[in-house]
């Protein structure tokens, strides 16, 4: 333990290795409520990322890759059926052709995956063209995107998933492209252009980003981008509340279509009176049901209806009808739609959010081009709406396909198995699933107490003593400032590489503890952490503790 003085500023935690990053080296033992962690040499955007106990870094750069890319185009899609690659259609116009016919490519941006979901069109409104029910949006007029940095505090105590963006812009046919995104509410924390050029970037009433080059630039800039969105987008439990909790933002339906939507509610046994996690559970069961056919259903001149009984399509069919329901019930929905999935997004009741809601659809028709060695993203918690055997079936095709890295089970989280994750992350998964929000990995929340990987008794008896040590002995630093803490591990007289480190903020009389980040030894037993002072922390004096778990052949320790 070490005496550390406080006195004043401003960040986040951050973390580097000896001698640079160690790239695609696992932290052993990192569960999902530390936060996010960056490995930084000191630069603005972070050399890597560690995600799900993985250390991911930067994107490289580059000239536009035809075979895995699909650059971004200012023109719009042609509003029919799936989505162009790299366009964003304004309308959405169902059709009738309820089966997949060949494949669709789905061109990987994140790092770590989250395919099939990029964000590219989101659809918030309902208007009618001819008779028919279109998806549009409610106000296309742009908000501006602060790039706030990687140590910016997040706008709520929501912990938040971090991912790189790796995309092409093609500014050939105007100075504004759509720009992918991971959630509605994702946050840019750093942008590298290639070349360099000035961007900004907006967002409208759907959450539909956007990019615009300022000034004169060539036709294509690659965009190397830093990410994070609230884990709860991805899943969580449904809270209680009315279903037309945020019934006011959104416009209301055409007349026609309200009354269309209120019958086929209520054949569900819905209406406005009914509670959200009710409402949300039925029509998830209702939709996951569908079933791709050659056949479309009977055609009464009601495209709406006439799907959303039949119970036949494919993505874009189920998202459709799920969203005009839901829209129809008080529920603020949304379609969501790239080149090869459509899916929906809904808000929960009260602050918990927004929630992605797959419905499934012809996952087994997915080409994920540019995903072979990268990383799935993997929920927390399972998915708490209704699997019907339809949609497992397509779930199970889904885990099987090509073209997506499968997690390693040794790397499963504490929340969910491996082929949970694969299969969400192939397009038959459901909402995802990401743990409760909750202290995760909060300046001001209590470090988990160390505890033996293993915990047999008898296993850690056997195991070697570890001597864990600090090279410096006191320390004086602002708040928000970075500290740097480097040490070593050996047991039996040699190095130990690969052990998890811990360091962590003891309060002078020991009630609490804050965890600053954790690090891993390398190859000669050393361990070098950069770490962000939490900002809001009294000024004064603090134990600095640095600590680790062991292994399955050494033992806890902690440093003295």
């Amino acid at each position: 333990m070490i005496a550390l003085a406080l006195a004043g500023l401003l960040s986040a935690a951050a973390l580097a290795l000896a001698d640079g990053p160690l790239l695609h080296e696992f932290v052993p033992d990192l569960s999902a409520n530390e936060g996010a962690l960056v490995i930084s040499s000191g630069g603005a955007t972070p050399d890597a990322i560690i995600s799900q106990g993985e250390v991911l870094p930067q994107p490289e750069g580059g000239a536009l890759n035809r075979a895995e890319e699909a650059p971004m185009v200012a023109e719009p899609g042609d509003s029919v059926r799936s989505e162009e690659a790299g366009r964003r259609s304004e309308t959405f116009r169902p059709d009738r052709t309820t089966e997949l016919n060949g494949t669709v490519g789905y061109y990987t941006v994140f790092t770590p995956t989250i395919a099939p979901f990029k964000r590219v069109t989101a659809l918030d409104a309902v208007t009618l063209s001819r008779g028919t029910p279109i998806l549009g949006g409610a106000d296309r007029r742009g908000a501006a995107i602060e790039v706030v940095g990687v140590h910016a505090t997040p706008p709520d105590p929501r912990p938040r998933d971090q991912f790189w963006g790796n995309v092409v812009l093609d500014f050939s046919e105007g100075r504004t492209v759509p720009f992918p995104s991971v959630a509605p509410d994702a946050r840019l924390l750093t942008v590298d252009a290639e070349p360099a050029v000035e961007l900004r970037f907006s967002k409208d009433s759907a959450d539909n980003f956007f990019a615009t080059v300022e000034g004169e630039a060539p036709r294509y800039v690659r965009v190397v981008f830093l990410t994070d969105a609230p884990r709860t987008y991805f899943g969580q439990p449904i809270p209680d509340g009315p279903v037309d909790a945020h019934a006011g933002r959104m416009p209301p339906l055409p007349a026609s279509v309200q009354r269309d939507a209120d019958i086929f509610a209520s054949e569900l046994g819905l209406s406005r009176d009914s509670e959200f996690r009710d409402a949300l559970v039925e029509l998830t069961a209702h939709f996951r049901s569908f079933e791709e056919s050659r056949e479309p259903p009977a055609d009464t001149g009601n495209i709406y209806l006439d799907l959303s009984r039949g119970q036949r399509g494919i993505c874009r069919h189920r998202a459709y009808g799920f969203v005009i329901t839901a829209i129809g019930l008080g529920m603020h929905a949304r379609f969501v739609q790239n080149e090869a999935h459509a899916w929906a997004e809904v808000e929960l009741p009260g602050t918990a959010g927004w929630l992605r809601v797959d419905l499934g659809g012809a996952a087994t028709g997915l080409e994920a081009r540019g995903a072979e060695d990268r990383p799935v993203h993997r929920p927390d918690v399972t998915d708490p709406l209704p699997r019907p055997e339809e949609y497992e079936a397509a779930y199970e095709e889904a885990a099987r396909m090509s073209g997506l890295r499968a997690p390693d089970p040794e790397e499963a989280g504490e929340g969910g198995a491996s082929g949970e994750a694969t299969g969400g992350a192939a397009g038959g998964g459901a909402s995802g699933a990401a743990g409760e929000a909750g202290e995760g990995g909060e300046a001001t929340a209590t470090a988990p107490t160390a505890t033996p990987t293993q915990g047999a008794a008898a296993e850690s008896a056997s195991r070697r003593p570890l001597a864990l040590t600090v090279d410096r002995r006191a320390f004086e630093v602002f708040r928000g400032r970075e500290l740097e803490v480097t040490g070593g591990a050996r047991a039996g007289g040699g190095a130990v590489p690969g052990l998890r480190v811990e360091a962590l903020l003891r309060a002078p009389r020991g009630e609490a503890e804050w965890l600053l980040g954790v690090t891993v030894t390398d190859a000669n037993g050393r361990y070098r952490g950069v770490f962000g002072v939490p900002p809001d922390l009294p000024v004064g004096d603090y134990e600095l503790v640095v600590r680790s778990p062991g292994s399955r052949e050494v033992s806890a320790a902690v440093a003295r």
